[in-house]
Order: structure tokens, then sequence, then C-alpha cells
């Protein structure tokens, strides 16, 4: 091909310049090695905004809360979906390759002179008129990624507390539990004694062995309760099974309904999982306007030229578009309308069952209160007459029996207050969730569909 010297130039130099712009394969091995900490004392405790966690026992429920968002396996796997939407935004910015195109046509006979030749460099702009929805879209999606794995530490931390407070409660109940165990075993051991001396008969010992039983079947599922809530805990710590966490509770401040109140009339605003849905309607609309404007897509510009057998040279420009005459892209139009309507109907219902979510709560922790306060008096109350109870038995007052009666009752009532108070903090803690008691207003004006 007898093209000029310059044009062999510019040739390899364009041909040099796009591989040295290619990108390269880099290997990354996975990491084998178990990430589950030993102890507390290896958790990254480090917060973003700076500052650390305090790593030293007991731990306040905060401190477990950011421990969990920081640590959390999960939680890990989710942040590295950030990076899918950052990938999309880079996407959206970039316009794609142009194309070069050539050919050679030997002269085989006839009145010419020389070979033809011919070439070609076609650029798609397409992405220049869809460029600033496409760009929206993105950082719509990217935006929502960021709320939605921001719902998820939300969810990760007020999960953390619930289970420290249930692991309290397992705690408590389990001393209840083994106070009955131990008060039952020496009666079990006086009514043995008794049955030996025949002074009493042998269905006295049943009963009270079957007490003892039913005492330590509750006493070994309590246990398991415990150990089960502790291994869950080490999982969201990212500790490994069995780990104690020293956790300190501190006890239930009264509600304050207007400031809930508050809370709920920005909740839109505030809460992640409903700022995720508002950023995602926020792209299907701007998708929408890309259907739209996909009605007259792909555009195409360019450049070709050659040179005929006869050695006649030629070059012009080249256009080619869609003409939205049959198509006009009406299936894609309909998709993302329906798209964005299915969206702001799934806004408007996560919405609704917020609200609905939060005045249940307030219902119900309005009775617990009411309800853990008497379990609290009459818990009280049943301890006093234990301990009377025993000074009775001390001084042969009362026998062993009663006695143990006594103390079983007294330890029902302690366990009733134990749950009641557990169920109480746990309302809380899902009215603050689903308040969104705590977190500041996310920006969205940026992302907001245009009147």
């Amino acid at each position: 091909m007898n093209l000029p010297r310059y044009h062999w130039v510019a040739l390899r130099t364009g041909l040099l310049l796009g591989v040295a712009g290619c990108a390269g394969y880099q290997a990354a091995p996975l990491n084998l090695r178990d990430p589950l900490q030993a102890s507390v004392a290896g958790l990254r405790h480090q917060l973003p905004g700076g500052g650390a966690v305090p790593l030293t026992a007991p731990l306040s429920l905060p401190d477990v809360a950011a421990l969990a968002v920081l640590n959390d396996p999960d939680l890990s796997a989710a942040r590295a979906q950030r990076g899918l939407g950052e990938a999309d935004l880079l996407s959206a910015g970039l316009l794609p390759d142009p194309s070069v195109s050539g050919g050679f046509a030997a002269l085989i006979s006839g009145p010419g002179s020389v070979p033809a030749i011919s070439g070609g460099l076609v650029q798609d702009v397409s992405a220049l008129v869809t460029y600033r929805v496409d760009v929206r879209a993105a950082k719509a999606g990217l935006a929502q990624v960021n709320a939605q794995i921001l719902w998820q530490e939300w969810q990760v931390a007020n999960q953390a507390e619930q289970l420290c407070i249930s692991l309290d409660g397992d705690v408590r109940t389990i001393a209840t539990l083994q106070a009955d165990h131990d008060a039952l075993a020496q009666v079990n051991s006086a009514t043995q004694a008794q049955v030996a001396a025949h002074n009493l008969t042998v269905a006295a010992e049943s009963v009270s062995m079957a007490d003892l039983a039913a005492v330590d079947t509750a006493l070994n599922t309590a246990i398991q309760a415990r150990d089960q809530d502790r291994d869950q805990l080490d999982a969201l710590l990212g500790l490994q099974p069995g780990t104690d966490v020293a956790v300190v509770i501190t006890p239930v401040q009264p509600l304050d309904a207007a400031a809930v109140e508050r809370a709920m009339e920005s909740l839109p605003e505030r809460r992640p999982d409903l700022v995720a849905l508002r950023f995602g309607y926020a792209q299907a609309d701007a998708k929408l306007r890309g259907a739209i404007l996909a009605q007259f897509l792909p555009v195409s510009l360019g450049a070709s030229g050659g040179r005929d057998t006869s050695n006649v040279w030629s070059v012009g420009p080249q256009v080619s578009l869609t003409l939205p005459l049959f198509n006009r892209n009406r299936g894609g139009i309909a998709q993302a309308k329906a798209t964005r309507a299915q969206l702001g109907a799934q806004f408007q219902a996560s919405l609704a069952g917020a609200d609905a979510g939060v005045q249940a709560l307030l219902a119900r922790i309005a009775a617990l209160q009411d309800e853990s306060a008497t379990a609290d008096a009459q818990a009280g109350a049943a301890v006093e007459i234990a301990a009377q109870a025993r000074s009775a038995f001390a001084d042969g007052a009362l026998d062993a029996g009663s006695a143990a009666g006594l103390e079983t009752a007294a330890a029902d009532r302690q366990r009733e207050a134990i749950a009641l108070h557990v169920q109480l903090m746990t309302a809380r803690l899902s009215l603050e969730t689903l308040a969104g008691i705590g977190l500041p207003p996310i920006a969205l004006a940026p992302m907001e569909p245009a009147p």
C-alpha cells in the first residue's frame, strides 16, 4: 500500500498509544487465613472520623455496636458492593473507543492503474447524547448502595445491642434458676432423709425429685440460650465462638415521646433504607429520560476516504443515526416507566410500614413499662417473703418444702421481671432503629428528580 510516510508514522503512533493505555491483568490471591479473633483486644477499633473504641472491659452498649459495625464480616462483604457502584459511575462518564476501518482492493483488470485503498474513522457519540442522564443515574445508584450499606450498619449495631441485652437477661435468669436448683436440691436431700427414716412416703420423694428435674431442665435451656446469644454476638464482632464479652447495661431511660415525634417528621431524610429507595427512584427517573433519548440512538460521526483505481483521492464526513419511525424504543421506555412507578409505590409502602411500626412500638412500650414496673414490685415483695421464709426455716418454724416453695415463687417473679425488662429494652432499641433516632439527615438534593 503506497501511503505517504507521515501516514504510516501517524498510524504506528496511534496503535502504540492505544496499546499503552490498555489495562493489564494483576493477580489477587484469596486470603485463606481465618479472620476471626480470639479476644476483643484483636478487633479493629479505630473510628473513621478519628478516635477509637475503648477495648477495656466492661464495654458499653454503644461501644459494642461500634465494634460490630467495624468488624462484622458480612458488613465487610457488603461494603465491597460500593466498588461496583463506583465502576458504574466511571463507565457512565466514558466515551466508547473509536473504530478504524481500512480496505485494499488489488487491480485485476480494466482501465485502472493502481490498486484501490480505503479507510475510515468512526466515533460513536451516543454517550454524549445521554451523558448527563447516565452520570446522574450512576451517581444515584452509587448513593443508593452507600445508603443500603449504612442501613445494614445501623441494623447490625442494633442487633449487637439487642444481643447484649438478651445475654444480660440470660445470665440473670440462670442465676435465679441456679438458686432454685440449690434450694430444691436441699429439699430433695432432706426429703430423702425423711423417707429413709420412714417419716415420709416415697410419693413425697417423687414430688421433690420432679420439682428438681423441672428446674434443671429450665436451667439447661437457659444455658443453651445464653450460649446461642453469645455465639451470635461473637459472629457480629468477628470473634471466635465461645468468646465472652463483658458488657455493662445501663438502666432504661424514660421514653421521650416528643423526640420520637420529631424524628418521624424527618424520617424520609434520615432512615437509610428510605433514603436508598429515594436514590433508587432518582436513578429510575434518570434511566427513563435516557430511554426517551435512546429513541435516536445510536449516533455516530466520522470520516472516510480512499483512492480508487484511477488514482483519484477522496475524503469526507460520515454520519449515522436511528430514525424513530417504528420501534422508537417504546419497550425500553415502558419498562423504565414501570420501574419508576414500582419504586415509588415501594417507597410509599415502606414509609407507611415504618410509621405503623413506630406507632405499634410506642403502644407496646407503654404497656411494657407498666407491666415491668408491676413485675419489679411483685418480685421485690416475693424476695422479702422468701427472706422471711429462710429465717423461719432456720429457726425451725417452717419446714424445708414450704421454704423452698417460697424461694421458688420469688425466683419465678424475678424471672418474669427479667423477661419483661429484656422485652422493654429490646422494644426501645427497635423503636430507635425504626425511627432512625441518632441518625443525621442525608443529602439528597442533587439526586432528586427535577420537577
